[in-house]
């Protein structure tokens, strides 16, 4: 091995190292989420479905009620890390924190509070730009369903 390739070599692997670790920050380089939240009423007081919600009709079918209605819809842009705060109908609230971008998919921690106390905790990971269908507490003669979605901006 000659001079030059003594050189070459050592610089080339460090070339090689940081394009390998600014690829996987890329992933997680977009500055915010957009966060979107639809609160849906489930009952079975009628066979109404809301049209606005028949993107997801199959995800919500799934839960065997008859009536599907959007009671609301709310986004919020939101920085990595933080947290985005949704008011939920019955005094409850949302709070979504983007945890992490990898493999085209965004994990959320999802907390939904009634009041001080706990109703869920936990982490989902859906497709960037994909959803996520929540079966919530009871309301009104039925339950609530929150439809969660993101998007990195």
């Amino acid at each position: 091995m000659n001079l030059l390739q003594k050189v070459l070599r050592p610089g080339l692997l460090f070339s090689i190292l940081l394009a390998v670790a600014y690829g996987n920050a890329a992933e997680n380089s977009s500055p915010t989420v957009q966060v979107k939240i639809g609160t849906i009423l489930a009952t079975n007081k009628s066979d109404e479905f809301d049209a606005r919600l028949k993107p997801m009709e199959k995800q919500l079918k799934v839960m065997k009620y008859r009536s599907y209605r959007l009671l609301k819809e709310d986004t919020q842009t939101v920085s990595w890390q933080n947290h985005a705060t949704f008011a939920i109908p019955g005094g409850r609230s949302l709070s979504v924190t983007p945890q992490e971008f990898r493999d085209k998919q965004i994990a959320l921690k999802v907390r939904l509070l009634e009041g001080e106390k706990p109703l869920l905790d936990t982490t989902v990971r859906l497709h960037n730009r994909g959803n996520f269908i929540l079966g919530g507490p009871p309301h009104e003669g039925g339950a609530l369903v929150l439809s969660i979605s993101a998007a990195t901006q």
